[in-house]
């Protein structure tokens, strides 16, 4: 067996292992998606998704051939055998004894009765079968005349194919023959086809077609008959099977011309096979009478009047007179030009001839426009002629474009005449003839205005283009408009023009030409027309004029190389219906002609490293597979579309993960509006790309990382620790050693005060000095027992003030001996180890100069917290700083210029308040900014903790 797609043939193996080239008789699909077939040697084969089982083999039939099968509407397999006839009903194999058998030249052996009874052929006769009992029926013909083939149509009509006739069998009805008697039938002769009937088969509009042995292709329409052979185009005229696809198809096969298909396609030939005994078309014109005219090269001129086909003579010109051309005037005359010999009028009763004065062998009428105006204009291969009251008259003519071979005419919307010629396109006015700007010095070969008022020219170089009164512009390149040489164009009634070139009739949108010129527009959606839609040659016709028209009824009429065509009623069913893809199969091939094709069920499940994926998709269009175009894209890794027009996708190397494969299929030159077809992929990935790895490898790299982390605490600790033992060896050598020396001194200075109060005033300037160096010895006492304190503080370093300055009162002896209070006001942000440093400097500082020197019996701390600053105060209840002593350092004030320094590099502002008697406040304010600069200019050498 094989399968077919609508481009190519597939082989499909009935059964691995087994050989491929076994003949296979009949093939049935049922109506569970599985497959009956009938081979030539092994019987009756059931292929299911369970499998292949030889139903024949096993009821212990061997060797059986299978002739044809046929499932009736209760489900029963009908199987034709070289045995006889079969039936299997459920399960269960049985043989219809008694009827003969039946030889290879019966295909069509079944026909249900519409009373639960069966009609079928065997090589003895007509057989009717009705409750398990079959009976010969007898037909009204000689014994030279046996039946060959019984068919039920889809109008439920009962036929019988003989040796020579076709006959129809009509039921009589019940209540005429009693209600317990089989169903009886009249019969009546339909056709007379003189060969033996192979294969009888009904289309959807009650046509019976009629296969025969020897007289090729027959088909009964409303009681008549219609013959199609050899000369009709088939290659074989024994026919020997026939089907009607869903898309009214007609395949056709036969004993040597292989597989044929009939249609209705959007186009229908018209030539010598439908009476015109002409085979090379010329130019075709429907006039405002109805009437068709169809010139032709070498078979004269035609006339088609009322359906029928009539042949003018033009008086004194031979049958096979070349028509030139084609025309009628505003009077409704016909105009003709010839070869050689004129033009001819033909006003509807008799023809007149004139002559221009320049006929010879090498001139010809080109081309013949009357305009509105009646005037006529006549080209010809030596120049244009203008005849004003527009009938040729040699002494009352306008010679233009001397010497050049006029190849069209077309009057403008404006009044003016455009004339192509093969060097070129001009525009006349006025009896006045200059080049079009712009235009390029090419051969014109046609010329038309679409009912938008655009005119347009083609040239022999394939260029289309659009004619405007201040120049030209051209169809863009990339627009998708190949470059077609467009001998002819007509415009149909829904806004399409129809170009016919020498590759077939284009059709293309008029809004679109327009949109490619005015706004550049690229796209540009065409549907060709050749051969597969009912084109004898797909190529039409040129030099005469007008190769194209358009009937009152809407049909189009081309000339081409072979006859004349015209479009059908299925050619304004273009692009009304949507084509429906199917994803076939996919295969992990690259070769897609030895592809192992399977079925996609399910999600697709590609192994890790997977090379190569091969996905295969098809509408089913039989009737023209090329005129579908596709395109597909894989979701999760194409960025867009692909457009195709074939019926595959390939992918290399997916990436893991998972993606969907998505298709869409259009006629040509639709919108994408159809289904999309979906598959689901996953591209499985090696166990180093699996989610699991990644999680091992992020929790191996987080462990080193912790790892790491907590040996460089180690090392950082180890490193505070060295630095905090130096800095306890430092304050105790400063404890034993500096303190001890300040102490010392500081004695005997105490001393040696108590000996000068007697002997020197305390005013004089030596009084003054050793006070001076007493303050100055208590205030390095002081600062250097700060400094030791901070040198054996083992607490870590804090950002929060409020916690370093309760560590410094709660560490200070004199706490139990003078009131004290810290308070804190508003959310404390944290600060940097170095701002917090300077403020408890100050703090102290403040604290420490209440303590020695205020008296005071209560000191109080507030801290306070702003949205862009802090306020620091330190105030006690003391006996205040005197004014005459304010200067002087006796009474410890020498620390304040410490203080203001502390306060600068943080970027504040210190205060200090006092009154005798009322006590001291001293005020430190900073704003938030500063010590942010602060910090960021001075980074601690040590950070804490390594941070």
């Amino acid at each position: 067996m094989a399968t077919f797609d609508g481009q190519r043939f597939r082989s499909l193996p009935i059964e691995k292992g087994q050989i491929q080239n076994e003949a296979v008789n009949a093939v049935l699909y049922g109506r569970a998606n599985d497959l009956w077939i009938g081979t030539d040697g092994r019987g009756v084969l059931h292929q299911t998704a369970q499998g292949l089982v030889n139903i024949s083999e096993q009821a212990g039939r061997y060797n059986e051939r299978i002739r044809m099968f046929y499932t009736d509407s209760a489900g029963v397999l009908w199987i034709a055998t070289q045995n006889g006839v079969e039936r299997f009903a459920k399960d269960r194999l049985e043989a219809i004894t008694g009827t003969g058998m039946i030889s290879g030249d019966i295909t069509t052996s079944f026909a249900e009765d519409g009373s639960d009874g069966m009609f079928f052929v065997t090589s003895t006769g007509l057989y009717h079968w009705q409750d398990g009992v079959a009976v010969r029926y007898p037909l009204q013909t000689d014994h030279t005349d046996l039946p060959v083939a019984v068919y039920r149509d889809p109008q439920q009509r009962l036929w019988v194919g003989t040796m020579k006739h076709v006959f129809q069998l009509m039921s009589v009805p019940a209540g005429s023959q009693g209600n317990h008697k089989p169903p009886t039938f009249t019969q009546a002769l339909r056709a007379n086809v003189d060969s033996p009937v192979t294969v009888l088969l009904g289309d959807a509009k009650g046509n019976l077609w009629i296969g025969t042995r020897h007289r090729g292709l027959w088909r009964l329409s409303s009681g008549e008959l219609s013959h199609w052979g050899t000369q009709e185009g088939l290659a074989d005229e024994s026919i020997r099977s026939m089907f009607f696809d869903d898309e009214q198809n007609l395949w056709i096969g036969m004993l040597d011309g292989g597989l044929s298909r009939w249609r209705e396609g959007p186009l229908a030939p018209f030539g010598e096979p439908e009476g015109l005994h002409a085979t090379y078309a010329a130019n075709v014109l429907a006039d405002s009478r109805g009437d068709l005219w169809l010139g032709t090269w070498g078979k004269g001129l035609f006339r088609r009047h009322h359906g029928q086909l009539q042949p003018l003579n033009l008086p004194g010109m031979p049958l096979a007179t070349p028509i030139r051309a084609l025309a009628e005037d505003l009077k409704g005359h016909m105009w003709i030009g010839t070869w050689f010999d004129g033009v001819y009028r033909y006003d509807g009763h008799t023809f007149r001839h004139y002559l221009l004065g320049t006929e010879s062998p090498g001139n010809a009428v080109s081309v013949i426009l009357p305009d509105k105006h009646g005037g006529l204009w006549v080209g010809t291969y030596t120049g244009l002629f203008y005849f004003a009251a527009g009938e040729p008259d040699p002494k009352q003519r306008i010679e233009l474009l001397n010497s050049q071979l006029v190849t069209c005419l077309m009057e403008d919307k404006d009044g003016s005449i455009l004339a192509g010629s093969t060097s070129g396109l001009y525009r006349i006015r006025n009896n006045q003839s200059t080049p079009v700007p712009g235009f390029p010095a090419e051969h014109v070969l046609s010329l038309f205005l679409d009912s938008k008022g655009y005119a347009w020219a083609s040239t022999k170089t394939g260029r289309l283009i659009a004619i405007f009164p201040w120049g030209v512009s051209q169809i863009p390149a990339n627009s998708g408009l190949q470059e077609y040489l467009v001998n002819t164009a007509v415009e149909d009634k829904d806004g399409h023009l129809w170009l016919g070139t020498s590759r077939g009739i284009v059709r293309v949108s008029v809004a679109e030409m327009h949109a490619a010129v005015d706004r550049g527009q690229s796209s540009i959606s065409t549907v060709i027309l050749g051969k597969a839609d009912g084109m004898r040659s797909s190529e039409c016709s040129g030099p005469s004029s007008p190769a194209s028209t358009r009937t009152a009824d809407g049909t189009l009429w081309f000339a081409t190389a072979k006859g004349f065509v015209h479009t059908t009623e299925n050619a304004e069913k273009l692009g009304k219906t949507n084509p429906v893809v199917k994803i076939t199969g996919w295969s992990l091939s690259n070769d897609i002609s030895t592809a192992d094709v399977a079925v996609p069920r399910g999600r697709i499940e590609l192994e890790a490293g997977q090379p190569d994926l091969l996905i295969l998709f098809n509408a089913r269009y039989l009737a023209n597979p090329d005129a579908v175009a596709y395109r597909y894209r894989l979701t999760g890794y194409d960025r867009d579309w692909t457009n195709t027009r074939g019926h595959s996708a390939r992918y290399r190397r997916l990436p893991p993960g998972n993606y969907r494969f998505e298709v869409q299929a259009r006629f040509n030159g639709e919108e994408w509006t159809s289904a999309i077809a979906s598959q689901e992929i996953r591209q499985s990935p090696y166990f180093y790309q699996s989610w699991y790895t990644y999680l091992v490898l992020s929790l191996v790299i987080a462990g080193a990382v912790v790892f790491l982390f907590h040996r460089r605490v180690q090392t950082i600790k180890g490193r505070i620790g060295i630095v905090l033992e130096e800095r306890n060896r430092i304050a105790r050598e400063c404890h034993d050693t500096l303190m001890a020396g300040f102490a010392a001194i500081s004695w005997q200075l105490e001393a040696t005060s108590k000996k000068l109060e007697d002997s020197m005033p305390e005013h004089s300037a030596a009084a003054q000095s050793f006070e001076l160096a007493r303050s100055m010895v208590s205030h390095c006492q002081a600062e250097a027992r700060r400094i030791i304190w901070d040198l054996r503080d083992m607490e870590d370093v804090t950002n929060a003030l409020s916690l370093a300055l309760r560590r410094t009162l709660v560490t200070n002896d004199t706490q139990n001996m003078i009131e004290t209070s810290l308070e804190v006001e508003g959310d404390e942000p944290p600060l940097t180890p170095a701002c917090v440093h300077h403020l408890l400097c100050i703090g102290q500082e403040a604290y420490f100069n209440a303590v020695r020197h205020a008296a005071a019996s209560r000191i109080m701390i507030h801290l306070k917290y702003e949205g862009d600053a802090l306020n620091l105060s330190i105030r006690d209840n003391g006996c205040g700083i005197q004014d005459s002593k304010s200067t002087g350092p006796r009474h410890g004030h020498f620390g304040m210029a410490v203080m203001e320094e502390r306060a600068r590099k943080l970027g504040g502002i210190l205060k200090i308040q006092s009154h005798a008697g009322e006590g001291t406040e001293v005020m430190v304010r900073v704003a938030f900014s500063s010590m942010s600069m602060n910090a960021h200019a001075r980074q601690p050498a040590i950070k804490v903790n390594g941070l």
